[in-house]
Order: C-alpha cells, then sequence, then structure tokens
C-alpha cells in the first residue's frame, strides 16, 4: 500500500534572517519525518532564489514587492503586484494540498498566509526579532499559532490567541563542536579569539573598527581576532589593514564557510544585531559585544540586542561610537575581568534556546499527522 505523503509550505524571505530560520526548520523535521515534503514560496529577487535550491529544496516563486514606507506612486505597483502573487500563492496552495503553511516574515509572507487562509489551511507564524515587522504583525491577527523567540515581543501580539515561546530555529550543527577542539582545529590553541562578524553583506565601518581594535592590542600576543568581512567589502578590509600595517594578530576572510567551528572557538564575538546571530551567540553562552546595524526596517538590531543587555549577556556599541575608544574599552574589560566574563557567559547561556529547533518543528508535527 501506498504511504500519504505529507506537504508543508514555508515561505520567508529577501534576507538571510527570514531563510535561515526556515532552512534550519525544514532540516530537522526532515531527519525526523523522510515522508514529509517540503517546498518554500519565495520571489526570484530574494536570496531564497539562490540559497533553497542550494540546500536541495523545491522552490516556487510568485511576483511580490515590499511596501514603500512613505506614501509613493510606487505603492500603486506594490498593490498589483500584491494581488497577482496572492492568486499565484493560492494556485500553488490548491496543486500541493499542503497540511501546514509556516512563515517566518518578509513581505513573501504575507499573500501567502493570505492564501492559506483563504483555504482554511493552518498558518503557524515565527517571529525572529523581538520587534516585529509590519507582514508578521498582519499575519498574527488571522493565524494560528505565534511562535516568539524573545519574551520581549509578546506585548506586540496581544490580540494573537496562540503565541508560544520557542526561540530561534538555528543550525544543529553549532552544538556539534567543544571549545578546546574547535581551537585546535583552527590552530589556535591557548589563545582568546576574539571572532568579529558583520553579517553575510559585510560593515565597512565594523569592518574598520575590528581593524583598528586589533592594532591596539598589538603588543598582547595571547589575543588574535577573526574577522569575517563580508566577500563584497574584502578587499576594502584587506587594503586597510595594511595601510595601518596590521598582519600578525588577525586573521581577515571574506567569509567563513565553517562559522560553527569558529564561533565555538570564540572566546569573545563581536556581531551584528540579527536575531540568528545572537540566537547562535546565546545558545552557546558566548559573551559578545553587539554592535546593530542602523540600516535595517525598524531598527529591529537594535531592539535585539537591547534586549540582551538588559539581561546582563551582551554590552551594546551603536555604529555611531565605533570611531571612538568604546569598543576597546568594553572588549578590555571583557578580557581582563574575569568575574564579568563569566557572568556575561552564564547570562548569555540562560537566554539561549538550543532547543528551539526541535521545539518549532514539534508544534509543526501537531498538524502533520
Amino acid at each position: 500500500m501506498t504511504q500519504i505523503r505529507k506537504t508543508l509550505i514555508l515561505s520567508g524571505g529577501g534576507t538571510g534572517g527570514h531563510i535561515y530560520p526556515a532552512i534550519s526548520v525544514a532540516d530537522c523535521l526532515k531527519k525526523i519525518d523522510s515522508q514529509v515534503d517540503i517546498i518554500f514560496i519565495g520571489t526570484r529577487e530574494g536570496l531564497e532564489a539562490k540559497i533553497v535550491p542550494e540546500v536541495g529544496y523545491r522552490i516556487e516563486f510568485i511576483e511580490v514587492k515590499g511596501l514603500k514606507r512613505q506614501f509613493k506612486i510606487e505603492n500603486i505597483t506594490v498593490a498589483v503586484k500584491f494581488l497577482k502573487g496572492f492568486w499565484q500563492a493560492r494556485k500553488i496552495l490548491k496543486q500541493c494540498n499542503p497540511a501546514c503553511v509556516f512563515v517566518t516574515g518578509g513581505y513573501v509572507s504575507l499573500p501567502v498566509a493570505l492564501a492559506a487562509k483563504s483555504f482554511g489551511i493552518k498558518i503557524i507564524l515565527h517571529e525572529q526579532n523581538t520587534f516585529p515587522g509590519l507582514a508578521n504583525r498582519i499575519i498574527s491577527k488571522f493565524c494560528d499559532k505565534v511562535l516568539i523567540s524573545f519574551e520581549e515581543s509578546r506585548k506586540y501580539f496581544k490580540k494573537s490567541k496562540n503565541v508560544i515561546l520557542t526561540g530561534n530555529p538555528i543550525r544543529l550543527e553549532i552544538l556539534n563542536y567543544n571549545q578546546n577542539q574547535a581551537k585546535r582545529e583552527i590552530g589556535l590553541d591557548n589563545t582568546i579569539i576574539v571572532l568579529i562578524v558583520g553579517g553575510s553583506r559585510g560593515a565597512e565601518n565594523l569592518n574598520r573598527a575590528a581593524i583598528r581594535l586589533a592594532k591596539s592590542f598589538e603588543s598582547n600576543n595571547n589575543i588574535h581576532f577573526i574577522l569575517s568581512t563580508g566577500e563584497k567589502k574584502f578587499e576594502d578590509a584587506k587594503s586597510f589593514a595594511e595601510q595601518l600595517n596590521v598582519r600578525s594578530n588577525i586573521s581577515l576572510y571574506p567569509y567563513i564557510k565553517e562559522m560553527p567551528k569558529y564561533l565555538a572557538a570564540a572566546d569573545i564575538v563581536i556581531s551584528r544585531g540579527g536575531a540568528i546571530a545572537i540566537s547562535e551567540i546565546t545558545a552557546l553562552g558566548k559573551p559578545s559585544i553587539i554592535v546593530p546595524s542602523p540600516y535595517v526596517v525598524n531598527n529591529h538590531q537594535e531592539y535585539n540586542a537591547r534586549a540582551l543587555e538588559k539581561e546582563g549577556a551582551c554590552f551594546v556599541v551603536l555604529e555611531r561610537e565605533l570611531e571612538g575608544d568604546k569598543l576597546r574599552i568594553l572588549l578590555e574589560k571583557l578580557i581582563h575581568d574575569k568575574q564579568l566574563y563569566a557572568s556575561m557567559e552564564k547570562k548569555s547561556k540562560n537566554l539561549g534556546r538550543p532547543d528551539a529547533t526541535e521545539n518549532i518543528v514539534r508544534v509543526i508535527r501537531e498538524y502533520i499527522k
């Protein structure tokens, strides 16, 4: 007798912050139940068009654009595209007949969620950030369950009927290394490692601040900086390091493919405030200095960072403060004040939710029988 296959639709896109959580959930679900068919819905313009097929999942495309914040004539085109995307999503859902739709945010999620609602399909929304975006705030009013990553988010979903704190789905391999093993593998045993990550696209101001930071610590042979510059920012960072004659205590990479290993090896992480970055840092209990990007919608990275800072799990340095001494002073504190380091390590670990991915999959499986 042929076994009935089950289908889950995942949608969320535009940026890696919406895509990677969905992929983590898909990977975990597939390990538990190989009979589940997993299909993504996204746009051809978003990063999902490249990332999702690369990791081996099927993706269907709809046409939709994000709404402009101010009243602009382009919003007429956006509205027309939205209606088109809605009907395209309905067509895909009718063909696939999913048991459930799991959305992670971004403008592509809204027409997909509305199409699911029109068919009476169960909808699970996952919010990665402390402060929810517009699409997720709308979807939360009619979806079946809202999964949040920070307790701070709950106040934005007061009208939602079923809000569950699960945490952010992280790559499961993040938990596979211990620190000593990771340090040995990258050739930096018995060294204090400061890992600096500006996101996949890089951050020029943070890169330059990191290189100046490494220069200021040159006299300390026991500290090594590892900087992921972003591929487009690598040549600028390399040139700036040469200009300052910084070589011995910093390693520059355009992109770190083995990020789980490097995160495990790090003693201190300096990072942007993306939800997934923060979730991986806290899952490993790493003390951190968060430099939120000021270039994101709704300033959500600062909201994320302040939620950690409030619990004593990180320091926050704003982009405009990178030119001064604040970053160096805070790093020196973390390196030399063992009591402060231990306290931040413990508080970071307390906020971490390494079981978040499994928690989310458990909720999804309630609808996939």
